[in-house]
């Protein structure tokens, strides 16, 4: 699955070119035009919601900008009837996060996918269960059977071969487990894709383990949350990069977070910033809590729910903020 091939790049004038206008702003007479990637086919999975309406009546209640609302809401270490057009045997087979990758596929950008566009999985821990499982079996239960077929469904893009399998495709898929870093290369990877004119497909999400509890220097709260969306470039209106500064006050002398209209951060952003009155903050914490790659599901709420103006998406990772624009 990681194994793709790619020729090698020619390092000279025209590709050198051809680089700088694919991410050089348009100018077409004395008017600038910068363009976007715009987000498309987004569905949202967890425990308690699996619809566009349950999300939207969850926005307009306020659940992703007030607090208050979360205490009501509460998520479960398991999402039921995942897998129904999947024949039963191999259903049995699949991991928590095989089947709700799966749904996320196949009930958003999978209905129309091309035969060219790229599959990017992007998921902290894997098949975490399955390996906990392998674990148990040999060195907590006396060293005892393990089945077999645990072993080809631990590794991290067992999910992604599931799902080319069942629907008998052959795009091109990455599979990206970065444990708690994972959000960094999710921003390193659109980057990447920026220069690229050709649409891609995004898939992230985690299944709960009880192996998350054994870890006492942390408390993270993982349940199954997943997200799976299209990403279409140069478009007029959507997301781009925008930059990096090294704190929350650097960001909030930029020209562009004065003119932003709303905040998306995470959780604990999310707090900070609740007491610029001039800003509507909203976060995508309660629908998918500590989930190590918010910023995969954050990047796509403007769009799920159509936020008008100008937005920023921001992302804390390694003592840095990162931002994206969103303009709609």
């Amino acid at each position: 699955m990681m194994g793709t091939s790619k020729k090698p790049v020619n390092k000279g004038l025209k590709p050198l070119v051809h680089r700088f206008f694919r991410s050089a702003p348009i100018f077409i007479g004395h008017k600038m035009t910068k363009k976007y990637s715009n987000i498309t086919d987004i569905v949202f999975l967890n425990s308690n919601s699996k619809s566009k309406e349950d999300y939207d009546n969850l926005f307009s209640n306020g659940l992703f900008f007030d607090e208050k609302k979360w205490q009501n809401y509460n998520l479960l270490n398991v999402i039921k009837g995942l897998g129904n057009s999947i024949n039963s045997r191999l259903r049995n087979r699949m991991s928590q996060l095989s089947l709700g990758v799966f749904n996320v596929l196949e009930n958003g950008p999978g209905r129309n996918l091309s035969v060219n566009e790229e599959i990017c999985l992007f998921n902290a821990f894997g098949e975490i269960e399955t390996t906990n499982k392998i674990i148990k079996g040999i060195i907590l239960d006396n060293y005892s059977l393990v089945s077999p077929t645990l072993f080809h469904n631990s590794v991290h893009h067992t999910s992604l071969g599931y799902y080319t399998i069942i629907k008998s495709i052959h795009n091109s898929c990455v599979a990206i487990s970065d444990g708690l870093s994972t959000n960094f290369s999710f921003i390193n990877y659109i980057k990447m894709r920026e220069q690229i004119n050709s649409s891609f497909i995004i898939a992230s999400g985690e299944e709960y383990s009880s192996f998350f509890e054994l870890d006492q220097t942390m408390s993270l709260k993982i349940i199954p949350a997943f997200v799976s969306y299209r990403v279409t470039p140069l478009t007029e209106k959507g997301f781009c990069y925008a930059g990096v500064v090294n704190s929350l006050e650097d960001l909030k002398q930029l020209e562009i977070y004065k003119k932003a209209l709303t905040i998306f951060a995470d959780k604990e952003t999310f707090f900070i910033l609740k007491s610029d009155v001039d800003k509507r903050v909203i976060t995508e914490y309660p629908i998918i809590l500590d989930n190590p790659c918010g910023i995969i599901f954050r990047l796509a709420v403007p769009f799920y729910f159509k936020i008008k103006g100008l937005s920023l998406v921001i992302e804390r990772v390694k003592n840095k903020i990162y931002y994206f624009e969103v303009n709609l």
